[in-house]
């Protein structure tokens, strides 16, 4: 080939390819600055999700009370309190009893499919739902009415309840990890009460701390409802 057409070519070739370059590491800056972004987003979301201690707890609680004036959804909140680091997370269990049940502890097999601890023997204790059942069991509502007005599992009790704006939440709300219909498994908590900068945080009993905890919503609850229980009750607003 000619070397002059040769040199032609290259040199109209040679802008294209500059903007072609500096396109591409444009694009590779913008993916890089959202993706970081969110791996930020997640990272803070994640620090938050973190067991508070007895003392944040109170605090929230207090909050909590002062500007909830309904007497149930603060003895709700109390007892789910009163359970923090108490019961151990046990795949599919639940109590009827009134107060700690001495049934918590025993070593039993997990009978319930579904989970990775299903067959193996661990110290009985409660499931998410069976947290949030016991607690209302502690109100006064047999198993039976818990199951009807409240839920057993978490389907029912998102069944039972309506969706809130999050900035609604009051003291004895629901929160959930994934709205039904969902393939992905879920987890609900109760809220308990607020920060100092009045963000909610809730009561549950979790597989990954293996116990009780109260914790803030993190990068794990998304959605917040409200037990249809509380306005069949006539709650005070």
């Amino acid at each position: 080939m000619n070397t002059k057409v040769e040199t032609k070519k290259k040199r109209r070739l040679a802008p294209r390819a500059r903007r072609l370059l500096v396109l591409v590491l444009a694009v590779g800056v913008l993916a890089g600055l959202f993706f970081g972004a969110q791996a930020i987003e997640r990272a803070v979301k994640r620090a938050e999700y973190v067991p508070l201690s007895a003392e944040e707890i109170d605090y929230a609680f207090l909050r909590g009370a002062e500007v909830e004036t309904d007497a149930q959804r603060l003895a709700v909140a109390e007892d789910a309190i009163s359970l923090v680091g108490k019961v151990r997370y046990f795949w599919g269990g639940k109590s009827s009893a009134v107060g700690e049940d001495p049934a918590w502890g025993e070593i039993r097999e997990v009978t319930g499919a579904g989970s990775e601890s299903t067959g193996t023997m661990k110290p009985y204790g409660l499931d998410c739902s069976g947290f949030v059942a016991w607690c209302f069991i502690q109100q006064g509502l047999s198993a039976a009415e818990v199951e009807d007005k409240i839920g057993m599992g978490t389907w029912t009790q998102w069944d039972r309840t309506t969706g809130i704006a999050w900035k609604d939440l009051r003291v004895g709300d629901f929160v959930f990890q994934n709205a039904y219909p969902t393939n992905q498994g879920n987890h609900i908590g109760i809220c308990i009460g607020f920060c100092e900068d009045g963000t909610p945080v809730f009561a549950h009993c979790a597989a990954g701390f293996d116990n009780v905890v109260v914790t803030r919503a993190g990068d794990v609850f998304r959605y917040a409802r409200r037990p249809n229980y509380y306005e069949e009750q006539g709650e005070t607003e």
